[in-house]
Protein backbone atom coordinates (compact mmCIF):
# COMPACT_ATOMS: atom_id res chain seq x y z
CA UNK A 1 0.00 0.00 0.00
CA UNK A 2 2.77 2.09 0.80
CA UNK A 3 4.32 1.96 -2.75
CA UNK A 4 0.68 2.65 -4.24
CA UNK A 5 0.35 6.09 -2.14
CA UNK A 6 4.20 6.48 -3.48
CA UNK A 7 3.13 6.28 -7.22
CA UNK A 8 0.18 7.96 -6.74
CA UNK A 9 2.03 10.80 -5.33
CA UNK A 10 4.82 10.60 -8.11
CA UNK A 11 2.42 10.89 -10.62
CA UNK A 12 0.30 13.63 -9.49
CA UNK A 13 3.18 15.82 -8.98
CA UNK A 14 4.92 14.90 -11.99
CA UNK A 15 4.91 17.49 -14.92
CA UNK A 16 2.91 15.67 -17.09
CA UNK A 17 -0.32 15.99 -15.06
CA UNK A 18 -1.78 19.50 -16.08
CA UNK A 19 -2.86 20.73 -13.49
CA UNK A 20 0.69 21.85 -11.55
CA UNK A 21 1.98 22.99 -14.53
CA UNK A 22 3.75 26.54 -14.07
CA UNK A 23 2.30 27.54 -17.33
CA UNK A 24 -1.21 27.79 -15.87
CA UNK A 25 -0.82 28.71 -12.00
CA UNK A 26 1.33 31.61 -11.00
CA UNK A 27 1.70 33.87 -7.66
CA UNK A 28 -0.23 36.42 -9.56
CA UNK A 29 -3.63 36.80 -8.82
CA UNK A 30 -6.58 35.83 -11.39
CA UNK A 31 -7.69 39.09 -10.62
CA UNK A 32 -4.60 40.99 -11.86
CA UNK A 33 -4.23 38.46 -14.46
CA UNK A 34 -8.00 39.06 -16.18
CA UNK A 35 -7.87 42.90 -14.90
CA UNK A 36 -11.05 44.96 -16.60
CA UNK A 37 -11.84 41.07 -18.19
CA UNK A 38 -14.72 40.56 -15.30
CA UNK A 39 -17.60 41.62 -14.82
CA UNK A 40 -20.39 40.87 -12.01
CA UNK A 41 -22.55 38.05 -13.26
CA UNK A 42 -25.60 41.03 -12.81
CA UNK A 43 -23.97 43.18 -15.25
CA UNK A 44 -26.00 43.92 -18.56
CA UNK A 45 -22.99 43.01 -20.89
CA UNK A 46 -22.85 39.28 -19.29
CA UNK A 47 -23.46 36.45 -21.43
CA UNK A 48 -24.21 33.32 -19.52
CA UNK A 49 -21.59 31.43 -21.93
CA UNK A 50 -19.06 33.34 -20.24
CA UNK A 51 -19.74 33.07 -16.37
CA UNK A 52 -17.21 30.83 -14.43
CA UNK A 53 -16.37 29.88 -10.83
CA UNK A 54 -13.28 32.03 -9.69
CA UNK A 55 -12.27 29.54 -7.00
CA UNK A 56 -9.23 31.88 -5.33
CA UNK A 57 -12.01 34.61 -5.50
CA UNK A 58 -14.66 31.62 -4.10
CA UNK A 59 -17.70 33.52 -6.49
CA UNK A 60 -18.94 33.59 -9.57
CA UNK A 61 -17.41 35.91 -12.09
CA UNK A 62 -18.73 36.88 -15.87
CA UNK A 63 -15.57 36.98 -18.09
CA UNK A 64 -15.84 39.46 -21.00
CA UNK A 65 -16.23 37.59 -24.22
CA UNK A 66 -15.12 33.54 -25.26
CA UNK A 67 -11.31 34.35 -26.08
CA UNK A 68 -11.14 35.35 -22.39
CA UNK A 69 -13.25 32.49 -21.06
CA UNK A 70 -11.43 29.53 -23.38
CA UNK A 71 -8.10 31.68 -21.75
CA UNK A 72 -9.54 31.07 -18.08
CA UNK A 73 -10.55 27.80 -18.43
CA UNK A 74 -7.77 26.56 -20.26
CA UNK A 75 -5.24 27.92 -17.34
CA UNK A 76 -7.35 27.33 -14.29
CA UNK A 77 -9.61 23.89 -15.34
CA UNK A 78 -8.24 21.02 -14.75
CA UNK A 79 -9.98 18.52 -16.84
CA UNK A 80 -9.93 21.61 -19.56
CA UNK A 81 -6.07 21.69 -19.36
CA UNK A 82 -4.96 19.15 -21.86
CA UNK A 83 -6.88 20.04 -24.67
CA UNK A 84 -5.29 23.07 -24.62
CA UNK A 85 -1.55 24.71 -25.79
CA UNK A 86 -0.11 27.65 -25.31
CA UNK A 87 -0.63 30.30 -28.68
CA UNK A 88 0.56 33.30 -27.15
CA UNK A 89 4.08 33.66 -25.95
CA UNK A 90 6.10 31.88 -22.49
CA UNK A 91 7.71 35.15 -20.99
CA UNK A 92 9.23 33.45 -17.90
CA UNK A 93 10.20 35.99 -14.83
CA UNK A 94 12.87 35.50 -12.42
CA UNK A 95 10.51 35.55 -9.58
CA UNK A 96 7.27 34.32 -11.16
CA UNK A 97 8.40 31.28 -13.52
CA UNK A 98 7.08 31.06 -16.89
CA UNK A 99 3.71 32.45 -17.86
CA UNK A 100 1.90 32.03 -21.07
CA UNK A 101 0.52 35.38 -22.24
CA UNK A 102 -2.23 32.94 -23.99
CA UNK A 103 -4.22 29.82 -24.29
CA UNK A 104 -6.11 28.03 -27.26
CA UNK A 105 -7.94 24.75 -27.60
CA UNK A 106 -5.86 22.05 -28.97
CA UNK A 107 -8.33 21.38 -31.92
CA UNK A 108 -8.10 24.69 -33.38
CA UNK A 109 -4.55 24.64 -34.34
CA UNK A 110 -5.18 23.59 -38.03
CA UNK A 111 -7.60 26.51 -38.59
CA UNK A 112 -5.42 29.30 -36.47
CA UNK A 113 -2.42 31.00 -38.10
CA UNK A 114 0.43 31.99 -36.46
CA UNK A 115 -0.72 28.79 -34.15
CA UNK A 116 1.48 30.82 -31.47
CA UNK A 117 2.70 34.17 -30.85
CA UNK A 118 -0.71 35.30 -30.51
CA UNK A 119 -1.56 38.55 -28.90
CA UNK A 120 -1.44 38.12 -25.12
CA UNK A 121 -5.14 38.08 -23.21
CA UNK A 122 -3.65 38.72 -19.79
CA UNK A 123 -2.17 41.28 -17.94
CA UNK A 124 1.37 40.92 -18.18
CA UNK A 125 2.99 41.80 -15.00
CA UNK A 126 4.51 45.20 -13.71
CA UNK A 127 8.07 43.34 -12.92
CA UNK A 128 9.42 46.76 -11.56
CA UNK A 129 8.87 48.26 -14.91
CA UNK A 130 11.24 45.38 -16.69
CA UNK A 131 10.41 42.83 -19.77
CA UNK A 132 10.40 39.67 -18.95
CA UNK A 133 13.94 37.69 -18.92
CA UNK A 134 13.15 35.25 -21.72
CA UNK A 135 10.07 35.27 -23.97
CA UNK A 136 9.56 32.17 -26.23
CA UNK A 137 6.99 30.05 -28.27
CA UNK A 138 5.69 27.04 -27.73
CA UNK A 139 6.62 24.65 -30.52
Amino acid sequence: MATLSFLLSVFTSSSCFPSSSSLSHSPISVSQLYAGKMLLTSDSACDSENIVLIQKLGNWRCLVNQEVTRDYNCRYNVAERPSCYCCGELHTYIELGTLCTKFCKREDMKNQQPRVGLQPIIELPFNWGEGPDRVELEE
